[in-house]
């Protein structure tokens, strides 16, 4: 049958206009790019199959936050510049002020790096974040009641757990809840390492589980290394979790780990000490790895991550809308054995090889996409 017999004449004449032909015709030329680049993408389809029947470690950063609308660190560093000076007491906003004029020239994190703060400083800082990350955290979790986002990690999790995975790691640098939000959709248990219920603490032992029917429920082990958007520290100084605060609870401070040279400081008191070794754990039994809008900037991840691919030659599959310098250095300097890389490209999507470190440019598909990548291999 030929195309005329649908009218394509008529399409070709004028009907370009109509919105539903238009988006037909992309559709259309989409297909098209994909089927020209079948053989080059079919063996990098099978090896992400092939990842992802090993039950892979996740390692999600900014980026999958991102996706869905969350602050990210230029976002971040505008909102702080508006609202702290009108809160720091008088003594701190001189600090505040020398850091402010360096915010021009420099990141949020570069500048709290490389210069020095006070511990009252950094407690406003960490609040004044809490305040810009929970609205849009809470926002999502509506646009996920109302089915108006789609999920791919959920989509992930329910492909993985068709298997006999009873429980998978994810590791994450984010403090928003958007994992867990994913997972309770897919309908799968979580853990943070914290008890459950509404005032909360962390429980002592790290094999913890549910058991339904006398059968333990599969599970995903959340790794949240720089904190939670629900975890507090009290006057007690003990951490803890309270999923049910919509504002910052009176007395208490938001523990999570911003930017800077107090983060290194931070993450060696609990929950971090043991989140971290967690995390270092399920790296160490990974066999292989996805990870998705993190940029390997966290000291805290790539040591482990770095070592298991270059010395122990497992695979790993790096989506990202733009690749760090620091993604590149890791995957590109010939070391790295078993891996794929996709960024975005004004045209589509450029894909990085161990036998092709330059990337090849792939028209008209979004394969940096993480919920684009899953439509096309599972």
């Amino acid at each position: 049958m030929k195309l005329v017999d649908f009218g394509w004449d008529w399409v070709i004449r004028g009907a370009y206009r109509s919105n539903f032909i238009q988006t037909l015709l992309l559709e259309i030329a989409e297909l098209g790019f994909f089927f020209m680049d079948k053989k080059l993408l079919t063996p990098r389809i099978r090896f992400i199959q092939e990842n992802l029947a090993s039950n892979p470690v996740l390692i999600l950063g900014s980026g999958h936050s991102a996706s869905f609308g969350l602050p990210g660190m230029a976002e971040l560093t505008d909102y702080l510049r508006t609202k702290l000076p009108g809160t720091l007491p008088p003594q701190e906003k001189d600090i505040w002020n020398k850091l402010n004029e360096a915010f021009d020239q420099s990141s949020l994190e570069d500048v709290l790096q490389k210069n020095t703060t006070t511990p009252i400083l950094m407690d406003y800082i960490i609040r004044e974040t809490w305040n810009c990350i929970f609205p849009s955290d809470i926002k999502v979790m509506q646009d996920i009641l109302h089915d108006r986002v789609e999920l791919p990690l959920t989509r992930l999790l329910i492909y993985l757990f068709r298997s006999t995975n009873k429980r998978l790691s994810i590791i994450t640098t984010n403090y928003d809840r958007l994992i867990e939000y994913s997972i309770d959709r897919a309908g799968f248990a979580w853990a943070t390492g914290f008890q459950s219920g509404y005032i909360n603490q962390r429980y002592s032992t790290s094999d913890y589980y549910i058991v339904k029917n006398g059968l333990k429920v599969r599970m995903v082990d959340i790794w949240k290394v720089h904190g939670s958007l629900d975890w507090f520290q009290g006057s007690d100084e003990l951490i803890y979790y309270l999923p049910s605060a919509v504002n910052l609870p009176e007395g208490f401070k938001p523990t999570i780990v911003t930017p800077g040279v107090e983060k290194y400081r931070q993450t060696h008191k609990e929950p971090f000490r043991s989140i971290i070794t967690g995390a270092d754990a399920a790296l160490e039994s990974g066999n292989s790895y996805i990870c998705v809008g993190y940029g390997f900037n966290d000291e805290h991840i790539q040591p482990k991550l770095i070592e298991r691919c270059k010395r122990q030659e497992k695979s790993i599959v790096v989506l990202s809308k733009k690749l760090t310098d620091s993604a590149k250095k890791v995957l590109l300097d010939g070391k790295c054995k078993y891996f794929l890389a996709f960024e975005e490209t004004e045209e589509g999507t450029r894909m990085f090889t161990p036998d092709n470190l330059k990337g090849t440019e792939i028209a008209g598909v979004q394969l940096w996409s993480f919920g684009k990548l899953l439509e096309l291999v599972i």
